[in-house]
């Protein structure tokens, strides 16, 4: 069954009508025939429809809802800015692994402009919502740009990835029900000015002791990881 994953759906009269991309996308690139079933999902809410064509223009009859309700705390990704196709990669593995929201930050690191991510955020969103529905969510991961003081004033337990940390990862309980904010250095990893202000946030760093990873590669482990520790601590 084909699965879409949107900020908001456009219903009505207890039918779920397309934008003219998502319309085309089912009907001209997937080619739907009527009374295919489509699931799409918003927010948490899921909608099973069935498809019902006319003509060239296509409305699915919503024929099952059901909500999934969130306790588990949820998974942030702060991410250093970097090229923009290993960034791609990084969105799309990080949706797949887990990750509630993504938060680009300017690091010492950092190779490429935060006015040139600005500018590729359509596209940051497009990869995002792909990712999302591809891997079944339900909820589509928001992406951010904020500066590393920002995020470091938000309210979550903030986990700093280091290589050289001595502290592994697999040690790490997150039992607090929390929201957990996991920070990706660039390629390089983090500066020691930005471990300094790690340490005097109280931020707690920890290490995988295997080869160092590529940014897109640690992305995909690191969140992979806690967001399967999340969910059975959360006993889910």
């Amino acid at each position: 069954m084909i699965h879409l994953v949107r900020e908001k759906l456009n219903i009505s009269d207890g039918l779920i009508v397309p934008d003219a991309e998502d319309l085309h996308y089912l009907v001209k690139v997937r080619r739907i025939r009527s009374g295919e079933k489509i699931s799409f999902a918003s927010a948490g809410d899921v909608f099973e429809t069935e498809c019902v064509l006319s003509g060239k223009d296509a409305s699915f009859k919503i024929i099952n809802k059901y909500s999934y309700l969130r306790n588990e705390p949820k998974l942030f990704a702060a991410l250093a800015s970097a090229d923009i196709s290993a960034l791609e990669e990084c969105l799309r593995n990080g949706v797949e692994a887990g990750a509630d929201a993504f938060f680009i930050f300017r690091s010492d690191y950092s190779n490429t402009d935060m006015k040139l991510i600005e500018k590729k955020m359509p596209r940051l969103k497009t990869i995002i919502a792909s990712a999302a529905s591809q891997s079944r969510r339900t909820f589509l991961p928001e992406i951010t740009l904020k500066t590393m003081e920002e995020l470091a004033g938000m309210d979550c337990e903030h986990i700093a990835l280091h290589p050289y940390s001595p502290i592994n990862l697999i040690s790490y309980d997150c039992k607090n029900k929390k929201d957990i904010m996991l920070w990706i250095g660039a390629e390089g990893g983090f500066s020691e000015k930005e471990t300094t202000f790690f340490e005097g946030k109280n931020f707690r760093m920890f290490s995988l002791k295997i080869p160092i990873l590529r940014m897109e590669n640690a992305v995909t482990a690191t969140l992979a990881f806690v967001r399967n520790l999340i969910n059975m601590q959360s006993g889910e």
